[in-house]
């Protein structure tokens, strides 16, 4: 594996580890508690409510990286419970702010490295604060502007965090061979795409590059990017007023129905006709706006899918659309990372095919969170493991469903293949 950047020692990496170990015991002893008094207070769903608090505290005192996978799985209501994804929610924009310290010192690096960002008075109205960065209000001549300013070191916490887990993968490739490479090719995969978020002119790369390709599509919408302001920790954007305010009664479902089915278009269009994915629209960066529009923000967690990729994911999905489960088990194990000798081929094929048929056909509710863990237990039941350039956009389907059924729950993504 190639090493990540910024590089991190062995010190740092020591330092790292034992900071983990100790916020871990700390969070485990605080889940106990917490679990303990919320079962006095409030019986099991009380127990369940503490836990989850505790837990996502202690998920932000590890810092961005086990924050920003508190995050992803925080999106999947469906699958952990309401108490759970009430308690993870925080983490999609509402994670502990930066002091003010932080927030100088974090204002002073990003003007230090974009000097036009003088021109921009940044208030201390806070719109939003992420795992990475926090969102302030800003000012540019007659415009407001959003600012999104990176934590100071930020950066390094997250390289040495990754730096370990794929230190862990490629312990498991050595002591289970061939069974650890299905877990090191999406940590190596997914550790990229990770990392990338601390980079904002990285960052600012993939919002030109979703602006471009969702350009035209109607009620979807990417706030503007203002390049020149732009910076390796500083990414200023138009601001749209209203964001994540609803009106008074709420959203009509009308309104909510109408930007799911925008949103899906555009997922779609990403994954099967673009081939750049945005992998994080939890309910942070994915919102109703107006009557029926979808704002799409963040576009730090993304990939860039092969074309042999999307035609793959193109032909699985318009399989599974014709209940066809046979063709979707081929082509899973086309994009296996292993050879597949031909009796684990058979049984795999024939497992998927039972598969599809028992999640497709007339008067079946199609969900990506009971297909798409099914298909993994599939995988791993048979040792039939995807690579992780398969497996990565299926993973952000699971995530933009779970965000879209809260607008609106009969949305399918399958539909339409």
């Amino acid at each position: 594996m190639e090493p990540l950047s910024p590089r991190v020692g062995r010190a740092v990496l020591a330092r790292r580890l034992c900071a983990v170990a100790l916020v871990g015991a700390g969070t485990a002893a605080a889940a106990l508690a917490g679990a303990g008094i919320g079962l006095v207070l409030g019986g099991r769903p009380g127990a369940r409510r503490g836990l989850a608090r505790a837990v996502t505290g202690g998920l932000q005192a590890l810092g961005p990286t086990a924050a920003k996978a508190g995050q992803l799985v925080g999106a999947r209501r469906d699958m952990i419970g309401p108490e759970w994804a009430d308690a993870l929610s925080v983490l999609h924009d509402r994670s502990r702010p930066m002091s003010r310290r932080s927030r100088e010192r974090a204002l002073a690096r990003a003007r230090a490295e974009v000097p036009a960002l003088a021109e921009v008075e940044v208030t201390d109205v806070l719109l939003g604060s992420g795992t990475v960065g926090c969102v302030y209000l800003g000012r540019h001549g007659a415009d407001e502007v959003a600012v999104k300013l990176r934590r100071p070191g930020v950066d390094r916490v997250m390289a040495a965090d990754l730096r370990l887990l794929r230190g862990a993968a490629a312990l498991a490739v050595r002591l289970d061979g061939t069974g650890g490479r299905p877990l090191a090719d999406l940590v190596d995969h997914v550790s990229a795409a990770i990392l990338a978020q601390t980079d904002y002119t990285a960052e600012a790369d993939h919002h030109r590059t979703l602006e471009g390709h969702l350009a035209g599509m109607p009620g979807v919408l990417i706030p503007g990017l203002r390049p020149r302001l732009c910076g390796p920790s500083v990414l200023v954007t138009d601001y749209v007023p209203g964001l994540g305010e609803a009106p008074p009664g709420g959203f009509s479902a009308t309104a909510q129905a109408v930007a799911a089915r925008r949103a899906l278009r555009a997922v779609r269009r990403m994954v099967f006709e673009d081939g750049f994915v945005h992998c994080d629209l939890h309910p942070g960066n994915l919102y109703v706006h107006g009557n029926g529009a979808v704002v799409l923000l963040d576009a730090g967690y993304a990939v860039r899918v092969r074309e042999a990729t999307r035609a793959h994911l193109d032909r699985f999905f318009r399989a599974v659309a014709l209940g066809d489960g046979r063709t979707c088990g081929e082509i899973m194990v086309e994009t296996a990372l292993e050879p597949v000798d031909d009796a684990r081929r058979e049984a795999f094929v024939s497992d998927m095919a039972a598969h599809v048929a028992a999640h497709s056909g007339d008067g079946t509710v199609f969900t990506m969170a009971e297909f798409g863990n099914g298909v993994f237990e599939l995988q791993t039941r048979h040792g039939v493991h995807s690579r992780a350039e398969f497996v990565f956009p299926l993973s952000a389907l699971l995530v933009v469903e779970g965000t879209l059924r809260d607008l609106m729950p009969t949305v399918e993504i399958q539909n339409g293949f």
